[in-house]
């Protein structure tokens, strides 16, 4: 579902955003048939760009994978919290409503176009002009559907008959009602959006445009044409389907008739639209752009030790439930917890006390020059590392962010994005909050990231330097009954917590420390009512799911 909404709210985005390109560089030009072509294709692209791929194109692109890797520099951490069952799903609701409104757009789409064939079903086909016409017996307003033409000759004058066939007839040869019928649909779907209904008036009154200028070109008289408009224009216009003679507004018909044509030198401005395209692409590519500049950064890193994975190698990580605050102090700390969870391990795959790894360049100019000691790095060639590693830094979020109750009893939810600085020293330093949702939850991701201890710092040319970080805390709501604030412990042998793989029960001595990092998607830990929910006794005492990628 949440694949879903993130597609469709990217269709939206790129919907508005060609809509306000068109209005500051193309409304007010005179390239109809070129406008025609922009309104269509931005539509088509909006749908199709969040399918394109340019992996292949960024993984040959260092500063693109420099800037990604800079932002995303630690996996995002998710503290799920549960609610009470009694709490009243809002987003369901809102999700009900939306759809109730597309199906009563879209039944009012088919009564159009039921219609339209009540219409046909009860004309004449005739020839009038040299053109096969459907005559209508009543008093209607000529307009076309596709490849036909319905109008009453009787209460024309001959003159605006042949006006009224050669402006039908563009609409007709053209297809435009292709473009009606989509407009439309897209209104039915995406009616929530203010942009999408102001796309749809674009389309109608660009074809009206179209087919007024075949009609002047055609030779006939501009005033005489003109009048013909204004006197049709009382009539009804209850087929919203169709391209109709006298559609509105008349006065900007009339004045795009006599506007100066548009030099030929301005159809070059149509290639702006190129980078706005390309940067639709890369923005839908982010999440790729960031995957891919890190396993690149792996490729590259000859010094990796194959025991410790480093923290950028998770995707994600969830904590469900509630545990006593146990801060980890030191390093040795952070390893003997992670070893507790595999107690019967043998002593030669138990993880140990590392020095700092990953080590990567990035730029090897003047790397005679020691680093400026001020200055904050986003990637050096030793990167800071949690003491212990991935595994004790997410034991120590597991243990220590706490959901704020307050902000659970008023449903607040959303992702808080931090960024802080490991300085000479490992020590924390300037932490703040670069994406606020609210400030119950920016206060905890703060609190819980000045408590961590001391990383081993980064280091620049043999030189301690300061290295910025960015951790994303998603605080996610859930149904269900919550939970008391019973710790698991990860440092009692005897109770170690229980470790299932790809849904398979690991036996108890099954050591974390053999997975490969990068084969591992995601690890989520279940304490108490939830581990006992779903595993039963075995889940006693806590439960941690490994997912590896497949």
């Amino acid at each position: 579902m949440n694949t879903i909404l993130i597609y469709l709210l990217k269709v939206n985005i790129a919907i508005a955003l060609f809509y306000i390109f068109y209005r500051m560089f193309f409304a007010r030009d005179t390239f109809w048939k070129t406008r025609r072509l922009y309104l269509i294709a931005s539509i088509i692209v909006s749908f199709i760009y969040p399918f394109l791929s340019i992996e292949n194109w960024l993984q040959s692109q260092k500063p693109i994978q420099t800037i990604v890797t800079t932002y995303h520099a630690l996996p995002e951490y998710t503290v799920n919290a549960q609610q009470t069952a009694s709490n009243f799903n809002w987003l369901e609701l809102a999700l009900y409503v939306y759809l109730v409104v597309v199906a009563v757009l879209v039944i009012r789409l088919f009564v159009q176009l039921i219609s339209i064939l009540k219409i046909k079903l009860k004309s004449e086909k005739s020839i009038l002009r040299g053109v096969e016409v459907n005559i209508v017996a009543k008093n209607i307003t000529p307009f076309s559907f596709f490849n036909e033409i319905y109008l009453n000759p009787s209460i024309h004058q001959s003159h605006e008959l042949e006006q009224i066939l050669t402006h039908e007839l563009t609409h007709v040869r053209q297809r435009h009602s292709v473009d009606v019928l989509l407009s439309e649909l897209l209104c039915c779907v995406f009616w929530i959006n203010p942009f999408v209904w102001l796309v749809k008036k674009e389309i109608r009154q660009n074809l009206e445009f179209l087919a007024d200028n075949f009609v002047i070109e055609s030779g006939y008289d501009t005033k005489s044409y003109q009048y013909n408009l204004l006197q049709l224009s009382f009539q009804n216009r209850e087929l919203i389907l169709t391209n109709k003679f006298n559609v509105l507004p008349l006065k900007k018909r009339i004045k795009m008739m006599n506007q100066q044509k548009s030099s030929k030198t301005g159809l070059l401005k149509y290639l702006l639209v190129i980078p706005l395209a390309t940067a639709l692409v890369i923005t839908s590519n982010a999440e790729t752009l960031i995957n891919k500049a890190q396993n690149k950064l792996a490729e590259n890193n000859p010094k990796v030790n194959p025991v410790t994975k480093p923290a950028n190698e998770l995707d994600e990580v969830k904590v469900v439930g509630y545990g006593e605050t146990q801060k980890t102090e030191n390093n040795e700390l952070a390893v003997q917890a992670h070893n507790d969870a595999a107690p019967e391990a043998s002593p030669e795959t138990q993880l140990k006390p590392q020095k700092p790894v990953n080590e990567i360049v990035i730029d090897d100019r003047n790397m005679n020059t020691a680093p400026d000691k001020n200055k904050v790095f986003m990637v050096v060639e030793k990167m800071p590392v949690y003491p212990g590693g991935d595994v004790a830094m997410f034991i120590y979020l597991g243990q220590n962010v706490r959901y704020p109750v307050e902000a659970q009893k008023n449903g607040i939810q959303g992702r808080v994005i931090c960024q802080f600085v490991i300085d000479f020293t490992g020590a924390i330093d300037s932490v703040k909050v670069v994406r606020s949702v609210d400030p119950l939850l920016d206060a905890e991701a703060i609190r819980v990231i000045k408590g961590m201890p001391n990383w081993t710092p980064g280091e620049q040319r043999g030189e301690k330097v300061r290295v910025k970080y960015t951790l994303p805390i998603n605080f996610n709501l859930q149904g269900g009954t919550k939970t008391t604030n019973k710790q698991i412990s990860m440092s009692d042998p005897k109770n170690p917590p229980l470790i299932v793989l790809d849904g398979e029960i690991m036996p108890a001595n099954f050591n974390m420390n053999n997975l490969k990092p990068e084969n591992i998607d995601k690890i989520e830990v279940l304490k108490d009512a939830s581990a006992t929910a779903a595993y039963g006794d075995k889940g006693k005492n806590g439960v941690i799911v490994v997912r590896t990628k497949k």
